[in-house]
């Protein structure tokens, strides 16, 4: 049984203007040291956001909150995944995926649809994971098509 996690409920965006700080207590993906993270906003620069390593400020990513640029995604957390999270509600949750550009070709980036960050807004503890709903997305969802429905 998976629980549904809606991707509409977005913080407000004038506490976005200030680092958020959270946990990831097994860091990202191939960083596991990456244990706190802020994000980072930049208004002229929306919609990206950055996600920066406390402890080392050169370790940052670039990420989408995916609601409004993805539609139709809406990822389903494992029990378990939910559980460690402590998710209740879909409410619950800031969803972050990672958005990866080729230098010379900004127009090819994509975007990390299968393993978000995803952060309880109550606790500020996250994880970046794979979603249970895996198969209906890509790792590299081509971010100028996203306005189609964000599947492989």
């Amino acid at each position: 049984m998976s629980i549904k996690v809606a991707t509409d409920a977005v913080l407000d965006r004038a506490q976005w203007l200030r680092p958020v700080a959270f946990e990831l207590p097994a860091g990202m993906i191939g960083f596991p040291e990456a244990t706190r993270l802020e994000v980072i906003l930049n208004p002229e620069e929306l919609p990206f956001l950055w996600l920066r390593s406390v402890e080392n400020h050169a370790l940052n990513f670039i990420v989408i909150e995916p609601h409004a640029l993805i539609q139709g995604y809406a990822i389903e957390l494992s029990d378990d995944d939910a559980a460690r999270l402590e998710i209740e509600r879909p409410e619950d949750v800031f969803i972050f995926n990672v958005v990866n550009f080729k230098p010379d070709h900004p127009e090819a980036a994509t975007v990390n649809l299968i393993g978000p960050v995803v952060v309880n807004r109550r606790t500020l503890k996250g994880r970046q994971l794979i979603i249970s709903n895996y198969a209906d997305y890509s790792a590299r969802h081509p971010l100028i098509a996203s306005g189609s429905a964000g599947q492989a």
